[in-house]
């Protein structure tokens, strides 16, 4: 399933990249805060840790630039759920929890120095286990905001608080009724997962 998402985003991406007026290369690190996600079998309690990652930007206008973006991190799962004779059990597992998103910046030129901005983001969510359970994956949705700050044309600091949601479940609902027919679409998630990030921003291209 990576190779397949992996060439997506790249076909994807391929327009944007052609007509980008410049790109910026920005590897960061940061934090992220402990959530619980509810599922099936339980509650699982992930721990805050330390997350890091890159992306990609290409600014396809003086104010909008489209992301490729990678973010990981490394924590531990605590699983509580029920036994057989409804006893209370906890196990933790080791995991990495990776998100391989495509989405779009917008940003706000004070002046040449600074620019804050607000994104939106999407694409899937990995959580890999490190022992012998399964892969899950879901397709995830995220936010950031925050500000870059330019040294020079070329070299920046990028800071911002971000969010990311994996959407754990959704639903199609079609019904017809006395002001004729109607439908919609629900998504729904337990998780939200907050946190901090900085990274030095690499500016390519013409400027």
């Amino acid at each position: 399933m990576k190779k397949p998402i992996f060439f997506l985003l790249v076909i994807l991406y391929l327009p944007f990249l052609i007509k980008a007026q410049s790109v910026e290369v920005t590897p960061f690190g940061g934090y992220v805060f402990s959530g619980t996600m509810q599922t099936d079998y339980g509650d699982v309690h992930l721990k805050d840790n330390a997350q890091y990652g890159g992306m990609i930007s290409f600014a396809v206008s003086k104010v909008m630039d489209v992301d490729l973006l990678y973010n990981r991190s490394d924590t531990w799962a605590n699983l509580a759920y029920y036994t057989i004779g409804n006893h209370l059990r906890y196990l933790d597992v080791p995991l990495s929890i990776n998100y391989m998103h495509i989405g779009f910046t917008k940003n706000f030129r004070v002046n040449p120095k600074v620019s804050p901005f607000v994104g939106l983001n999407l694409g899937a969510c990995l959580f890999a286990p490190k022992d012998d359970y399964p892969d899950e994956w879901f397709f995830s949705v995220g936010l950031n905001a925050g500000a870059k700050i330019y040294f020079s044309k070329r070299v920046g600091l990028r800071l911002q608080a971000q969010g990311f949601v994996p959407v754990q479940g959704a639903g199609l609902s079609m019904f017809v009724g006395t002001g004729g027919p109607s439908g919609g679409v629900s998504v729904y998630s337990t998780l939200f997962q907050f946190g901090f990030t900085g990274g030095l921003i690499f500016r390519l291209g013409k400027l």
